[in-house]
C-alpha cells in the first residue's frame, strides 16, 4: 500500500512540474527578473540528454512562456520549445500532453507552422482522426495558398500506411490549388505506395526540378519496380529536355537493375560541363566497385577526353586491362595529352607499368623488354622489380620459356605462384605446376583450363602437355588441339579431359568427331554429358536440328542426374518449337 501511495505522489509531482508554469504570459513578481531564455534552453537540452523528463519539461515551458511574452514574441524560440516538449513527452510515453500546450500556443499564433505541424502529427499518431482532419482543415484555412498543410498531412498519412487517404488529400490540393506541382514529391511517394510506377516517375521528375534532394528517395522507391514497367520508366526519364538529374537517376536505377551498360548510356550523352564530369566520375568509381570494367573504362575515357588528367588516363587503362581489352589499354596508355613538353615524359613514366602490362597481355615480350630497358635509368630498384612480372608474363604468353625463366631469375619472382606454375607446366613438371597454379590468385580462363587438365591426371612429368600449352600460348590452336588429342592415348583415365580440351580448340567438324569419341569410349566420364550438350549445340548451329534433338534426348535419358540436364531440357524445348510439325 505504501509503495502504491509513493508512486501516486511521484506521478502527481511530475504532472505538477509539467503543467505548473503558465504558457500565455510571464510576469516578473516582486520586481525579480525572469531567468534568461538561453539559460532555460540550456537547462532543457541538458535535462533532455540526461532523460530527466520533469526538469526538461519545466525548462522547455519556461522557454515557451518567455518566447510568447506580449510584445516580444520569438517564433524561433516557440519552435524550439514545442519540438523539445514533443520529443520529451513522446519519449516518456506522454504524447497526449502536447495537445493542450499546442492549442494554447495556436490561440496566440494561429498561423504558426511548427505548432500546426506538431498538433497535426500528434493527433494522427494518436489515431484521433476526426480531430486531425479538423486541425488540417483549420491549418489549410489560415495558410491560404500555402502547400505546407497538404504536404504534412499527406506525409503523415503515408507514414501510417493510409495511402488512399493521402491520395484524397493530394487530390484536394490539385483541385483547390490549380495543380500539385509543389506537392510532386509527396505525390510521387503516394504513387510508389500504390505501386503506380510510371506516374511516380513522372512526379519525381517534376519534383526534382526544385527539390533535387528527392533523387535518393526516387532511387529507393523506383528500384523496386517490376521488370515489365521498367521500359516505361526509362521512357519518362529519357524524354527531352536533356537534364542531369533525371538521367543520373536513371543511371542509378540501371545499376540497381543489373544493367551497367545502360547505366552509362543514360548519362554518357549529357553536355560536357563540371556537373556532368562529376557525375561521370561518380559513375566510374561505382563501376569499378561493381567490377563492371568495360563501362568503367568508357566513363574514365570520357573524363580524360574532357580533362586530359593523368588519373583518368591511368584508371581508364587499368579498367581496360581488367576487362581483357589489352589492345585498347595499349592504345589508351599511348594517347598524348594536349600539354606536351616535359609533362609528356612525366606522364609516360607514370604509365610505364600499365604499358608493359598491356604488352605482357598481348605476348609482345620483345617490345616490353625494350621499353623496360629504355626506362631503366630513371627507375628505382623496387619499380624495376615490380615491372619484371608483366615482362615474364609477356614471354610466357608468347611461349618463350627460356626468356621467361631468365626474366624471372632477374626479377626475383621465385615466390610468384602463377608465374612459377606456368613455367613448370610449360616444362612438363606437372607436380610443381599443380602445386603452384592452385595457389595462384587469378581466375583467367587459360588458368581454369590448365587446372582442369591437371586435376584429371596424376602423371608427374609430361613434356607433351607443356608443349601443347606452349602452342596454345603462341595462339596456334590447331597444332595445340592436335597435340592434346594425341596425348589422350597416353594418359589413361584423363583421356576425356584431353579430348574435351582438344574439341574446344578445334573447328566444328573436328570437334563433333571428338565429342562422339568421348561419348562412345568414355561414357561414364564427367566429360560425356558435357560433350553431348556441346555436340547438340554444334549440330544446331550447323542447321541439323533433328540431330541436335537426338543428342539432347540422349543426355536427358542417360544422364538424368547431370547438372547439365536443365540446360539440355531448355535447349530441347526451344528446338521443338523451331522444328515444324512433321
Amino acid at each position: 500500500m505504501a509503495s502504491a501511495v509513493g508512486r501516486c505522489a511521484r506521478g502527481a509531482g511530475l504532472l505538477f512540474a509539467l503543467y505548473a508554469a503558465p504558457v500565455h504570459t510571464v510576469q516578473a513578481q516582486g520586481g525579480a527578473r525572469p531567468a534568461p531564455v538561453a539559460d532555460a534552453l540550456s537547462r532543457a537540452l541538458d535535462a533532455e540528454d540526461r532523460r530527466n523528463v520533469a526538469v526538461a519539461s519545466q525548462a522547455y515551458r519556461e522557454v515557451l512562456a518567455a518566447a510568447l511574452t506580449v510584445g516580444s514574441t520569438d517564433g524561433d524560440k516557440v519552435a524550439l520549445a514545442l519540438l523539445g516538449l514533443e520529443r520529451v513527452w513522446v519519449d516518456a510515453g506522454m504524447i497526449d500532453s502536447i495537445v493542450p500546450v499546442v492549442t494554447r500556443v495556436l490561440q496566440l499564433r494561429p498561423s504558426d507552422p511548427t505548432a500546426r505541424s506538431v498538433q497535426l502529427r500528434t493527433l494522427v499518431t494518436m489515431g484521433r482522426d476526426t480531430e486531425a482532419r479538423d486541425a488540417f482543415t483549420t491549418w489549410r484555412r489560415v495558410a491560404g495558398n500555402e502547400s505546407t498543410p497538404y504536404r504534412e498531412y499527406a506525409r503523415l498519412l503515408l507514414q501510417q500506411g493510409r495511402a488512399l487517404a493521402a491520395d484524397s488529400v493530394l487530390a484536394d490540393a490539385a483541385r483547390l490549388m490549380g495543380g500539385a506541382g509543389a506537392l510532386s514529391g509527396e505525390t510521387a511517394q503516394l504513387h510508389i505506395a500504390l505501386q503506380r510506377w510510371v506516374p511516380a516517375t513522372v512526379a519525381f521528375r517534376e519534383a526534382m526540378v526544385d527539390q533535387p534532394w528527392l533523387e535518393t528517395a526516387a532511387l529507393f522507391g523506383l528500384q523496386r519496380a517490376p521488370v515489365a514497367t521498367r521500359d516505361s520508366i526509362r521512357t519518362v526519364l529519357l524524354a527531352p529536355p536533356l537534364v542531369l538529374e533525371p538521367r543520373r537517376l536513371l543511371s542509378s536505377l540501371e545499376f540497381a537493375w543489373g544493367e551497367p551498360r545502360r547505366a552509362w548510356s543514360a548519362i554518357s550523352t549529357l553536355p560536357a560541363n563540371d556537373s556532368t564530369t562529376a557525375s561521370w566520375r561518380s559513375f566510374a568509381e561505382r563501376a569499378e566497385i561493381n567490377e563492371s570494367w568495360l563501362v568503367a573504362r568508357d566513363a574514365w575515357l570520357a573524363i580524360f577526353g574532357r580533362t586530359s588528367d593523368l588519373e583518368s588516363q591511368l584508371r581508364a587503362t587499368d579498367a581496360a586491362l581488367r576487362a581483357g581489352d589489352a589492345e585498347g589499354a595499349l592504345a589508351l596508355v599511348r594517347r598524348k595529352a594536349p600539354t606536351g613538353g616535359k609533362a609528356d615524359s612525366v606522364r609516360a613514366r607514370a604509365l610505364l607499368g600499365l604499358e608493359i602490362a598491356a604488352l605482357g597481355e598481348l605476348g609482345r615480350g620483345a617490345e616490353a623488354q625494350q621499353k623496360l630497358e629504355a626506362a631503366s635509368k630513371m627507375l628505382d630498384p623496387d619499380t624495376r622489380a615490380a615491372l619484371a612480372r608483366p615482362l615474364v608474363a609477356a614471354w610466357l604468353r608468347s611461349g618463350d620459356v627460356t626468356r621467361a625463366r631468365t626474366a624471372m631469375q632477374g626479377g626475383d619472382l621465385a615466390d610468384d605462384d602463377e608465374m612459377a606454375g606456368w613455367l613448370a607446366l610449360y616444362e612438363g613438371d606437372l607436380v610443381n605446376a599443380r602445386k603452384r597454379l592452385l595457389r595462384a590468385a587469378s581466375n583467367r580462363p587459360e588458368l581454369v583450363d590448365a587446372l582442369g587438365i591437371l586435376a584429371r591426371t596424376r602423371v608427374e612429368q609430361l613434356p607433351g602437355l607443356g608443349e601443347a600449352f606452349v602452342l596454345l600460348a603462341r595462339k596456334d590452336s590447331v597444332a595445340a588441339a592436335a597435340r592434346f588429342a594425341r596425348l589422350a592415348d597416353s594418359v589413361g583415365a584423363a583421356a576425356p579431359a584431353f579430348l574435351s580440351q582438344a574439341a574446344r580448340l578445334s573447328s566444328r567438324s573436328a570437334a563433333i568427331a571428338l565429342y562422339e569419341r568421348i561419348v562412345r569410349d568414355y561414357a561414364k566420364s564427367p566429360e560425356a554429358p558435357e560433350s553431348l550438350l556441346a555436340w547438340a549445340r554444334a549440330l544446331r548451329d550447323a542447321g541439323d536440328k533433328p540431330g541436335a534433338m537426338a543428342r539432347l534426348e540422349q543426355l536427358l535419358v542417360e544422364y538424368t542426374t547431370s547438372a547439365l540436364a536443365p540446360q539440355a531440357r531448355r535447349d530441347l524445348e526451344r528446338l521443338k518449337g523451331m522444328v515444324p510439325p512433321g
